[in-house]
């Protein structure tokens, strides 16, 4: 079967690799037919993701439809549509014991830690596929997994009605954190350089923009919350220079969540944190989002089309990447066909 794999650091190819075969009674295989682009996938292509190893079938935000069952399995049958979780976790350790399998003592994820799926059939145990309504597109489909991670994310901050949550960065999660800060019942405040993007958070529930390169974040942020500073930062971009600025801009009594991964240490001031009484918050992947995301998200699935901005052929992978990772392209989340 075709499949994308990345043989090493900048060699990413659409290549042959063999077919899964069902192995175990609870498995399922599927026919992939919609993958997203992910930042996770590019930082696999370029070497700098320090979970990967090589070689690597990338892709984690996967949907399509079952093309056969094992024995075992009850909740699925031939010819449903689903979308893939895409973690493996051993339901014994610490974590899983306080249900947060997310972050599992033994964590594999499908695309990072083994291969993922960005190919043409993918095999997996049952509880990996939800199934989705037949009205979903398997692009819309694939879309499900980024709107989980805004769901976790705004999970462990806390966001509550009446809170001001400041995000940096309006790429696909920033994005779907903002629409479910708005659900919430916040007042959401986005940061962007890309003029696209920004454009976008409206659509997402943000109610001020900001562009950091036309104007200072930190006095926006004191004039829009009369000097208090927003109650939950989410920062969705990785860069190390924004988490250290979000302890600063927190209010009292705040919650900083650190969305994306980076490299360099950060270095922020435990006085702020202290005196504040500030909560830095991990957030990673998800726990059990993917059944009330796709409830909700079956209400409104414009929201969905408007989080994707282009579709490519999978063999068309690259031109997808450079699409992608482009500042100045009018695009957001990127589809892959199969």
């Amino acid at each position: 079967m075709k499949a994308i794999q990345v043989l090493s650091a900048n060699d990413a190819r659409f290549t042959d690799i063999t077919t899964p075969e069902i192995s175990n009674s609870n498995e399922v295989r599927i026919r992939v037919r919609a993958g997203g682009l992910c930042g996770s996938d590019v930082s696999i292509i370029r070497g700098t993701n320090v979970f990967a190893t090589y070689p690597r079938v990338i892709g984690h935000e996967v949907a399509g439809e079952v093309e056969s069952v094992g024995s075992a399995v009850a909740t699925l049958q031939v010819g449903d549509k689903v979308a893939f979780e895409p973690i493996s976790y051993c339901g014994s350790c610490y974590a899983c014991r306080k249900n947060r399998p997310n972050v599992c003592q033994s964590l594999q994820v499908y695309g990072i830690h083994r291969d993922g799926g960005f190919c043409e059939y993918l095999v997996a145990p049952e509880e990996k596929f939800h199934k989705v309504p037949d009205f979903f597109t398997f692009e819309q489909a694939a879309a499900i997994e980024p709107f989980t991670i805004g769901a976790q994310c705004t999970w462990r901050a806390g966001v509550e009605p009446g809170d001001i949550v400041y995000i940096t960065g309006a790429g696909p999660i920033g994005l779907v954190a903002s629409e479910t800060s708005k659900s919430l019942g916040a007042t959401v405040i986005i940061s962007e350089p890309n003029e696209y993007r920004l454009s976008l958070a409206k659509t997402f529930g943000a109610d001020y923009l900001i562009n950091p390169i036309n104007e200072d974040p930190a006095e926006r942020l004191a004039e829009l919350t009369n000097g208090m500073g927003p109650n939950v930062v989410i920062e969705a971009t990785g860069i190390p220079e924004l988490v250290r600025q979000a302890v600063d801009l927190v209010s009292v009594a705040g919650r900083v969540v650190p969305l994306g991964y980076g490299s360099e240490p950060v270095l922020f001031s435990s006085a702020q944190m202290i005196k504040k009484e500030v909560s830095i918050i991990g957030s990673r992947l998800q726990t059990y989002k993917f059944q009330p995301v796709i409830e909700r998200l079956s209400q409104n699935l414009t929201l969905v089309d408007a989080l994707i901005s282009r579709i490519y052929p999978a063999e068309q992978f690259k031109q997808g990447v450079a699409d992608f990772t482009n500042p100045k392209s009018n695009s957001c989340k990127i589809i892959l066909s199969f």
